[in-house]
């Protein structure tokens, strides 16, 4: 049942005697307009029954009509099924980092719980208007010079371009990116990525020519292209390392392609490495790379722009490190090795296609075999390897086809095994065991045709078992148990069906074995009574309904036979926790008695379910009958409900004077809005005569007492008070 009475009182009475409007039993939504900054997934939020639930965060670049730069919003929120909600953030995400304004509705600012989007659109002119449709003419660039959005760009160029009438050329010149410290803005910084001159005013197509400089951040010059009017490379071409002047690489192209020699040097000055081209192709012959001192590090040849034949790498000390050969840009043959000791590394064959083809082994510095694995035509038929104390690490076997068949196991280095998987054809097949290093088993999967099915086991290191899983088909099949690695004793049971919970959550006592809860889950989702236990019986219980909590009842058995005793006070209870969980009937049976004995408490819930016709058909007769009645009794929300019927004549003639005996009766009990209500009649002079000090006394207690709008109208009514 939703209870919105006393909750509205504070806007419906603005609406009637500050604004002078009809009243209106709910908020209204709020349309504003606005850019987001940022989306947060799955946070938290409080709905409007005051529950936590999983909520979007949308963060904006002002405050939003709720005074807030973060409103939240869900699936639910926004009428949408979860897959409409996820493909219409996909669809908004571009314009979000492009800096677009959105037209948002809020749910609500100040009913309760957090403020919820109901509505998201890209403005349009029509929607928002054509101020909110101006957009930069700034062409956004990323690292490659393509165009990207705003908050992913690297650089920006400024439309539009200058012309030189001279060169008959657009002069384009892009700059770097940075964030304002204050805003976080996005915003150009005062160092120039790249310029040079184009044959378009746009620059749409980013066609370049003649001279094209890049910068690093720092200042100092990256590249230097010449471009052809066709925006092809022509001319000399530098690229620097980012300190000043210093050369990286330089070649020399012709209509696009590289023409002759291609140089690249080491920071230092040293060169590298050389290369020739012509017509766009490496030329053949020898190609020698250099470390940065001078020695020899790399020596290979180029035939029909493949390397081909003997090539060698170097330690920096001139030894040798490798030996490789090379056929059409394939290594094959014997490849080899080493240290800078001089003692081999690893000894590789292949075939004349390039093939894995015979043995790969794998050496220490000492010269013990570290691994070993032998291959026929590319496909693996053996893999072993050992720790250097000769005990063994690795070892599988694979059948014809290179696949892993048959058991694959792993050991510590002390020897004891660590794990072990059988495989039939590359698929799990058998048993999954691992090991801990003390030799205690750890844990047991049991698989056919690479999906688990059956018991899966696991141990502490003490060897204790501490929880299994029953599966069918890769998926949670019957029952998931843990036990106490203290006692040894089961401390939890759930059923799982479909690899989701169905049936009951169990949770035991791990010293005595008794059961602690019981709670009922349909499809993963809590469905049913909860029910926890203690010596003395069952502690409570709970109802729930796709995964939410309804309502919960403590000492039930208690509480259940007081009210067959005709206690009023359990009776109301019993009956709120039976509606709650929508057990209706039974509700109404145990909420009537309470209210037949006067329960002020059960009347004041009658009289709700009666005007909002939830469990009940509607009726408005009864529900005055039992709102009065409460009212008469002392219940201060219903009090200050009738006060508010009064205050608005709904149900009966408006009488201001009556309306404000009943709020002044449970303002003297402490209810907060009520408090409110009295504090603005005051200040109004409804029913009561003008009194700016006692509208301060009392808006000044409702603040305190937590009611947000009574902060706003104190704050309007201090300076009159001074």
């Amino acid at each position: 049942m939703k209870k919105i009475f006393i909750t509205i009182i504070v806007s419906l009475y603005c609406a009637n005697i500050c604004a002078k409007q009809s009243p209106s039993t709910e908020s209204k939504p709020v349309n504003f307009i606005a850019q987001i900054e940022n989306i947060d997934f799955n946070k938290t939020a409080i709905s409007s029954d005051l529950k936590l639930l999983l909520a979007d965060r949308y963060y904006f670049k002002d405050k939003t009509p709720c005074n807030t730069n973060t409103l939240s919003a869900r699936a639910e929120s926004m009428g949408l099924t979860t897959e409409e909600y996820i493909n219409k953030i996909r669809s908004l995400r571009p314009a979000i980092l492009d800096d677009r304004y959105f037209y948002l509705t809020v749910d609500q600012c100040d009913a309760g719980g957090t403020p919820m989007l109901t509505g998201i659109e890209l403005c349009t002119e029509a929607l928002c208007g054509a101020e909110y449709m101006k957009r930069s003419s700034d062409l956004w660039l990323d690292d490659e010079l393509q165009p990207t959005v705003k908050r992913q760009a690297t650089t920006v160029v400024h439309m539009p371009l200058p012309y030189d009438k001279e060169k008959k050329l657009w002069k384009v010149t892009g700059w770097y990116l940075e964030s304002s410290e204050e805003t976080g803005e996005v915003m150009q910084s005062k160092q120039i990525a790249f310029e040079g001159y184009t044959n378009e005013e746009n620059f749409a197509n980013r066609q370049r020519v003649s001279v094209f400089k890049s910068f690093y951040e720092s200042g100092n010059l990256k590249s230097i292209y010449h471009y052809n009017a066709q925006n092809k490379r022509d001319g000399k071409a530098e690229t620097y390392f980012d300190e000043k002047d210093k050369i990286a690489e330089t070649l020399t192209f012709k209509d696009g392609q590289p023409e002759g020699e291609y140089i690249v040097y080491h920071e230092n000055g040293a060169v590298e490495s050389k290369r020739y081209f012509a017509q766009g192709k490496i030329k053949d012959g020898e190609c020698p790379h250099f470390y940065d001192n001078g020695v020899l590090k790399q020596k290979h040849s180029y035939l029909n722009q493949k390397l081909e034949g003997p090539a060698f790498e170097y330690f920096p000390d001139g030894k040798i490190k490798g030996k490789y050969s090379y056929s059409k840009g394939t290594i094959v043959g014997t490849s080899t090795e080493y240290y800078s000791t001089g003692k081999i590394r690893g000894v590789y064959h292949r075939n004349n296609q390039g093939e894995n083809d015979g043995t790969f082994e794998q050496y220490s510095e000492e010269g013990k075999l570290l691994s070993k694995a032998t291959y026929k035509n590319g496909k693996q038929l053996s893999a072993q390897s050992w720790y250097e104390n000769g005990h063994p690490k690795e070892e599988s076997s694979f059948d014809s086809e290179g696949r892993k068949h048959g058991a694959v196991k792993e050991w510590f280095s002390n020897g004891k095994p660590a794990s072990s998987k059988m495989y039939k054809h590359d698929v799990l097949d058998g048993d999954f065991e691992k090991w801990y290093e003390n030799g205690h088993r750890e844990s047991v999967y049991p698989y056919k045709n690479g999906m688990l099915n059956g018991d899966a086991k696991h141990w502490n290191e003490q060897g204790k078992l501490t929880y299994t899983t029953e599966y069918k088909d890769d998926k949670k099949q019957g029952a998931d148990r843990r036990w106490s690695e203290r006692t040894g004793k089961l401390v939890e049971e759930v059923m799982f069906a479909n690899d989701e919970r169905n049936g009951l959550k169990r949770e035991f006592n791990d010293r005595t074995g008794k059961v602690l809860s019981a709670l009922p889950y349909v499809d993963g989702d809590k469905e049913g009574t909860e029910e926890a236990y203690d010596e003395d019986g069952i502690k409570y219980i709970r109802c729930y309904h796709n995964d939410e909590e309804l309502s919960a009842l403590y000492a039930p058995t208690d509480v259940t036979n007081k009210a067959k005793q005709g206690d009023s006070t359990a009776q109301y209870h019993l009956g709120k926790y039976e509606f709650e969980c929508t057990n209706y009937d039974a509700a109404m049976k145990w909420l009537t008695q309470s209210a037949e004995q006067n329960h002020p408490g059960a009347l004041l819930f009658l009289a709700y379910a009666y005007n909002d016709g939830d469990g009940v058909a509607q009726d408005s007769k009864k529900y005055l009958s039992y709102l009065f009645k409460a009212a008469e009794l002392g219940e201060s929300d219903a009090q200050l409900e009738v006060g508010y019927l009064n205050l608005i004549g709904e149900g009966m003639p408006k009488n201001l004077p009556e309306a404000y005996k009943w709020i002044k009766k449970s303002a003297d009990q402490g209810n907060a809005q009520a408090h409110y209500n009295l504090g603005l009649m005051y200040r109004n002079g409804d029913g009561v005569e003008k009194d700016l000090n006692k509208a301060k006394l009392h808006l000044t207690a409702a603040v305190k007492g937590g009611v947000k709008p009574a902060l706003a109208a104190l704050k309007e009514l201090t300076p009159q008070t001074k």
